[in-house]
Order: structure tokens, then sequence, then C-alpha cells
């Protein structure tokens, strides 16, 4: 029999990102030249990749996540036009911990998982303003490191002897994620608190024991 073995795992998601002082730098720029809010860092997808380790009802491993949303402001008249975009991304690199739950049917199983580890938050704010045929950029950018900690639980079925289907939900929490404008700290924090979806496949490179 096969009890363990190297895994590898895919998974997209959805989730929800708090990032207070983010949208807090965006209501600031409302009015200017009459801007206005079109999009504000809305719910978005994330991908994670996992390398691990399977032992018994153990897996452990690495972790890399990309998580990314972004907002606009705009305004427009006769004779020109003011926007400002502002991209915000986030790299989570990290470790992760499974627990894998028998339910006593062979297919399926229920997992627990704790992830932590560092993430990395960049912003970048572009604002181009339009008057008749010229116009002129500004890019602003700041980013910051952090870390993070996703407690989560899911359900795992067996769609192969290598491969399962997972489904699961977690919540992020963020340890204070300060931002840096020209290596100079700001109190801007990225805050990406929130719930994770998410649904990917594992395959399983098995080891055989005796």
């Amino acid at each position: 029999m096969y009890s363990q073995g190297y895994t590898a795992e895919y998974s997209i998601g959805y989730g929800n990102y708090q990032l207070k002082d983010i949208k807090s730098i965006q209501k600031s720029m409302v009015g200017n030249y009459g801007l206005k809010i079109t999009d504000c860092f809305p719910d978005n997808y994330t991908h994670t990749v996992t390398l691990g380790y399977l032992t018994g009802t153990n897996n452990f491993g690495f972790q890399m996540s990309y998580l990314t949303t972004g907002g606009r402001l705009h305004v427009a008249d006769y004779s020109g036009s003011y926007v400002t975009d502002m991209y915000m991304n986030g790299y989570r690199l990290g470790g992760f911990y499974r627990s894998l739950i028998d339910t006593g049917l062979k297919p399926c199983q229920f997992y627990l998982q704790i992830a932590s580890g560092v993430m990395i938050s960049s912003l970048r704010i572009q604002e181009k303003m339009t008057i008749y045929n010229e116009s002129q950029e500004v890019t602003t950018r700041l980013s910051g490191s952090g870390t993070y900690i996703e407690p989560s639980l899911g359900f795992s079925f067996r769609l192969a002897k290598i491969c399962r289907l997972s489904a699961g939900v977690g919540y992020e929490i963020d340890i204070p994620n300060y931002m840096y404008y020209d290596n100079q700290k700001t109190d801007v924090k990225a805050n990406w608190n929130g719930v994770r979806f998410y649904g990917g496949l594992t395959f399983i490179i098995p080891e055989k024991t005796n």
C-alpha cells in the first residue's frame, strides 16, 4: 500500500480583502479635479501552488500564493480626462501543515490546515491627465512585507490513485504589513485580512512501504 509520498497542488480561489489603509488613500483623492471612484478594490481570484510531503495523515510543505485587486478614480468632460488607477498585488511565501481526517468513506477525507509565512505587497498608483491632445502621467510605488497566518478546513475526494479534488475555506490574518515609499516607512499598512475560498487538484507521487 501507499502511505507516503510527495504532493503537488494547484488551487484557484476567491477572496475578499480588507485593505483599509489602501482604500483610505483612494477615498482621500475623491473630489480632486472632480474625481469619482469607479472601482474600489473588489473581491478577486487567488492562485496557490503547494509542494509537500505526505506521510500517513500528515501533509506539510511549501506554499506560494498570488493575490491581486485594484481601484480606479475617473472624471472626464469635453476638454479631457483624469484617471487614477491603483494596482494592488500580494505574494505569499510560506509553509503549511494539513491534517487529514478519515470519514470512513474511502474516496472522501476532511482536513484541517494551518499556513503561515511572509506576505509581500506592492501598490502602484498611476495617474494620467489628458487635456485636448496633451497628456501627462505620474506613477507612485509603495511596497512592503509582513507575515500572515491562515487557518482553514476543507474536503477532498479521490479521483484516482494519484489525484484528488479538494475544496476548502479559510481566513487570512495579517500581522502589520507597513508600506515603504522611496525606502521611507509610511503609516500605510497592507492588510489583506479576509475569507478565502479554494478549489483545486492535488497530485501524489507515492512511495512504497512494506
